[in-house]
């Protein structure tokens, strides 16, 4: 991102803004306090209540990494319900937009993963606080129909089946007085079998749908349209970044492990439904990273992705698949492109022990100036938590992948702009 004179300005007094706004009116510009606490000690979460949202977006369907399909939907969820401190369940619907027919709905998992300040082309500073999403949804269209995009065939086929989409969810909000606008962003992505009905792995085993896969997204609109293309995933150092574990009480959140050093490391891209290598929607990154609290023994925590036994695990490090990109700059998100994650890794954990842990969640790159709380002008956005895990020298409980699981541990981080 390049950030004009006019911009500088606006992100210094929005940081200045961000460290004297009182708590009554902490959810205009007020930092989330998860990083205030000494190493796996608790605190409260600052993080304003969450209301539902209706929006118009795109169902995108692809075969072999090829778009096939679109389909305007719109999407709706319900006010957000937290479960533990950080975490919250809400009601997923997929509606399509020709005929008002409920495509898909299920309940949605979030977990609350940071939180930041964004600068519109006017100089409008924005705050944005993003979640990873994880949704189990079926298909309410009769057992037999041709399915409309973004409705997987296996939904159909089989009415008790379920699929597991993955991704992550922004709500944008106020500039001047507390409350949420009409901006927000969802990007939620179903893949190939090979990554998600693999039998021996998945909960949902079997030919479902093959190469194909799907993605709801939105916003998309005549005003700010999505558009679905393969682009390689940034890579770089790590800037700044944390990581989470979730506490099981309502009231109070375990304090963040800082990142001290760490890096994304875009490797290769081709289309990993079929191993080969085009299209290139799959990008294939090596993410690392060391934190600044010690364990007992005084090592620090850290987390890598793994390559093992690929292709019968189908990940590759971790696997970032391009969605694409919205086009408007004056309308959030911007000029931004957005990507699913997921990947097999071994996660250090100071607090807990050490796991191998499967993560799931979503990066994005561009979009709107942004800065956080820590003063630092942020470059793309990888924001992921794990929905399996197991200790690091197992046992290793089967299934692994195909539906929704508890989170443990959420990752944020930022690369260079």
């Amino acid at each position: 991102m390049k950030t004009s004179i006019i911009s500088r300005l606006a992100l210094s007094t929005v940081a200045a803004l961000a460290l004297a706004v009182p708590a009554s009116n902490a959810q205009c510009f007020g930092d989330d306090n998860l990083d205030n606490g000494p190493c796996c000690g608790l605190t409260q979460a600052n993080l304003p209540d969450f209301p539902g949202v209706q929006m118009g977006g795109l169902g995108v369907c692809w075969d072999a990494c090829a778009v096939v399909d679109k389909n305007n939907i719109r999407v709706e969820w319900g006010t957000l319900n937290q479960t533990v401190c950080g975490q919250y369940v809400t009601p997923l619907r997929v509606i399509d937009g020709a005929t008002g027919t409920i495509l898909l709905d299920g309940p949605m998992t979030l977990d609350y993963s940071r939180t930041w300040i964004e600068i519109d082309p006017t100089g409008i500073a924005h705050q944005v606080w993003r979640f990873v999403a994880k949704v189990d949804l079926t298909a309410t269209a009769p057992a037999g129909a041709v399915p409309p995009c973004p409705v997987p065939l296996n939904l159909v086929q089989n009415p008790n089946a379920t699929a597991f989409f993955y991704g992550y969810l922004d709500y944008v909000d106020c500039q001047t007085t507390p409350g949420f606008g009409p901006r927000n962003a969802l990007v939620l992505y179903h893949p190939c079998d090979r990554f998600m009905h693999t039998p021996g792995f998945s909960s949902q085993p079997g030919a479902a749908h093959g190469d194909d896969a799907f993605a709801i997204v939105a916003p998309h609109n005549a005003a700010q349209p999505f558009t679905p293309v393969n682009q390689k995933a940034p890579g770089g150092p790590v800037i700044e970044g944390a990581t989470r574990n979730v506490s099981p009480s309502p009231q109070v959140c375990f304090v963040e492990d800082q990142v001290s050093v760490g890096s994304i490391a875009a490797l290769a891209a081709g289309c990993l439904c079929t191993v080969q290598k085009n299209p290139k929607q799959h990008t294939i990154r090596d993410f690392n990273a060391m934190t600044t609290c010690p364990s007992p023994v005084g090592v620090p925590g850290d987390w890598d992705s793994q390559a093992v036994n690929f292709p019968t695990l189908p990940w590759f490090e971790m696997v970032t698949t391009s969605i694409g990109f919205w086009s408007t700059p004056g309308l959030y998100p911007g000029e931004e492109s957005a990507w699913a994650d997921e990947g097999l890794f071994i996660h250090q954990d100071v607090c807990q022990g050490s796991f191998i842990e499967i993560k799931y969640g979503g990066s994005t790159n561009k979009g709107w100036d942004a800065l956080s709380f820590a003063g630092n002008q942020l470059g793309s956005f990888t924001d992921i938590a794990d929905n399996w895990s197991a200790p690091l020298f197992g046992p290793y409980n089967l299934p692994i992948f195909g539906s929704s699981q508890p989170t443990d541990r959420v990752i944020h981080v930022n690369l260079a702009p």
